[in-house]
């Protein structure tokens, strides 16, 4: 068949049809992956791969429960003792809610991954100015209350009463903002602090206790396993959560709507499909003269089956290629978009921008669809070119 017979006629419109719905495939399954693989690096960069929160509030040696943790699950990589303290910031007439973190300051660095997050400052805890503890704070607590790296700032933190549990004192800290971090997710920018572990027990009047431990493994999607185990081993005293845990609606939502989603999109290609359909069905109407004399001399209905299916599949491949690189261009958009308008409400996803993530099986499946829709589509009007008499296709010309 001529070029111009499989690219005259709708055929462009036909193809066309193929590119957008391929673009918008690559584009929806980017955002939804993006959205998934970008929370999960959050969790596990800023919480750690997992938890031990221990359910008793009397002190013990961490250093044993760490051991303990290491037999059960030689992939432990490190550990960091953590406390988490409800507190109040006040700054010039402005007040927030905020949630202090301590943490071992010589041992953080092992467990989490703050220092990519960094926007401003510097990521490391372990010193102090003067008698006043540094601290790391989200990028929407410094905005909201107009802090700077190296400005200080009070906290109020109640402290029960030793004598009528009922009441309450206030106890006030200072810290200094020693860097500013981009945490991932919308809450802890807007709240999120975090110090040493030894001045935040300070200010709540904890002594030695602590929250529990946050742990990180070899590998992070080993987290699940190893959190199940840990459970067993050390029984009811702790309490083992993995970092999917605290947002496990989240990632069960996207896994329900993700094919979803694709099925849906799928819909625009399958539309164009029955264009390219519709366009072999002329070129079969057309080329009547051509198939007959094919047929004359020698071809069988399978050969001709065959060319039309190529044809179909050729229109098919034109369509994911130039898809594929319309889909980059819409996600390349997207993300510059993002980064100046903010399109992401962090309020509603708990993300405020979402890092695009083309994975290779999405795009695997989408054109393995692609191509076997257009394959079956292809079909009838093959048949028919196929099932064709070359007398009746002579007879007609």
């Amino acid at each position: 068949m001529s070029r111009q017979t499989l690219f005259g006629g709708s055929a462009p419109l036909s193809i066309l049809g193929l590119i957008l719905g391929v673009a918008a495939l690559v584009a929806s399954m980017a955002v939804m992956s993006g959205f998934e693989s970008t929370l999960k690096k959050a969790m596990s960069e800023v919480s750690g791969h997992a938890q031990v929160v221990k359910r008793s509030r009397f002190p013990d040696d961490w250093q044993e429960l760490e051991e303990r943790i290491k037999q059960a699950e030689p992939s432990l990589v490190s550990s960091s003792r953590f406390v988490f303290i409800e507190a109040v910031l006040a700054k010039r007439g402005k007040i927030s809610g905020v949630l202090l973190q301590g943490v071992d300051t010589d041992r953080v660095n092992q467990v989490l991954n703050l220092k990519p997050r960094l926007t401003s400052g510097s990521e490391d805890l372990s010193g102090s100015s003067g008698d006043v503890p540094l601290a790391l704070i989200g990028k929407g607590l410094a905005s909201k209350m107009e802090l700077q790296v190296g400005e200080r700032f009070r906290i109020v933190v109640p402290v029960a009463d030793a004598v009528d549990p009922a009441k309450f004192q206030r106890r006030v800290g200072e810290f200094q903002v020693q860097g500013i971090l981009d945490l991932g997710k919308y809450e802890w920018n807007e709240r999120f602090i975090i110090s040493d572990l030894k001045a935040a027990q300070n200010i709540a009047e904890i002594g030695d206790r602590y929250s529990g431990l946050l742990l990180r493994f070899e590998d992070v999607n080993h987290a699940r396993t190893a959190s199940f185990n840990l459970s067993q081993v050390l029984g009811s005293p702790y309490w083992v959560r993995d970092w999917r845990d605290s947002n496990e609606n989240l990632f069960e939502a996207v896994e329900v709507e993700r094919p979803g989603i694709f099925l849906v999109v799928l819909i625009i290609t399958l539309v164009a499909a029955f264009n390219v359909s519709a366009t072999l069905f002329v070129n079969v109407v057309r080329r009547y003269k051509d198939i007959a004399i094919l047929k004359t001399v020698g071809l069988s209905q399978r050969d001709i089956v065959k060319i039309f299916a190529f044809q179909g599949l050729f229109l098919g491949g034109i369509g994911i290629f130039f898809g594929f690189l319309l889909g980059f261009v819409l996600c390349l958009l997207f993300a510059v978009v993002q980064a100046r308008l903010g399109l992401i409400a962090g309020e509603v996803y708990r993300l405020d921008s979402i890092e695009l993530n083309i994975r290779f099986v999405d795009s695997l499946a989408i054109c393995v669809a692609t191509l076997l829709i257009c394959f079956i589509a292809t079909l009838a009007p093959a048949r028919r070119g196929g099932k064709l008499n070359p007398v009746q296709g002579l007879r007609n010309e």
